[in-house]
């Protein structure tokens, strides 16, 4: 069984389409929401659309910091593998067959998708074909690519380190050290609100940046407003 982890702060605007996606996989799962602390109605808009939802559903509500949000979800998991979703994206339907599927055998221990952002321009298609050359080779994912990894797996490497940023780096770098991590060839499609937010092109300098200063060691807070 798949349990699917969704950290959750202030996302009132996407769980319902969040949800309506679900609802369309095929498969046997759970979701698990872990709301941070939101303070625009969020957690209502949860409860307001539970009703419609058929799977079994958990909400918790614990400290802020994504980190700390999915390790919570994690501990509330009864499914052998998990599945880290971001609230802005979406999913094909036949994902939990696909990881199932790869994840018996023995030497996978987990992976991600392809990622792709919606509404696309030129400046976004060159970031995803440059994120897909990186990550084909690195096999080291983004939160927003779909990352899966079978529980045994995360509970020896003690989950998400709680670090400003990058965590999701550096789950895939200690996973690595366990076995292979794959990339299922289906798009998992995210939300461009970051880049639309900040800047395209300042919001990719300061991911850069945040890459370097990670790998080195560093992890300034100056840089956190970009991944939250």
């Amino acid at each position: 069984m798949i349990s699917i982890v969704t950290p959750l702060l202030n996302e009132k605007n996407y769980v319902k389409p969040f949800l309506e996606n679900l609802k369309l996989l095929y498969g046997n799962f759970e979701l698990i929401l872990v709301d941070g602390g939101s303070s625009d109605g969020t957690v209502q808009e949860i409860e307001n659309n539970l009703h419609k939802f058929p799977k079994n559903v958990k909400l918790f509500k614990t400290e802020r910091g994504r980190a700390n949000q999915m390790n919570k979800g994690v501990e509330e998991a009864i499914g052998n593998i998990l599945l880290f979703l971001h609230v802005d994206s979406s999913i094909p339907n036949d994902s939990i067959g696909l990881i199932e599927k790869n994840i018996l055998d023995r030497k996978i221990v987990g992976g991600a998708f392809i990622h792709k952002f919606s509404n696309e321009d030129v400046f976004l298609r060159f970031l995803n074909t440059f994120g897909y050359l990186r990550s084909s080779i690195s096999k080291i994912f983004f939160g927003d690519y779909g990352i899966f990894l079978r529980k045994d797996i995360f509970q020896k490497i003690g989950g998400y380190d709680n670090i400003l940023f990058l965590e999701d780096v550096e789950l895939c770098r200690k996973a690595k050290r366990y076995g292979k991590l794959i990339q299922i060839k289906q798009n998992i499609i995210t939300s461009p609100r970051r880049f639309i937010k900040e800047g395209k092109l300042k919001l990719t300098i300061a991911f850069i940046l945040a890459n370097i200063m990670n790998y080195l060691g560093f992890r300034p807070k100056f840089l956190l407003r970009y991944f939250v």
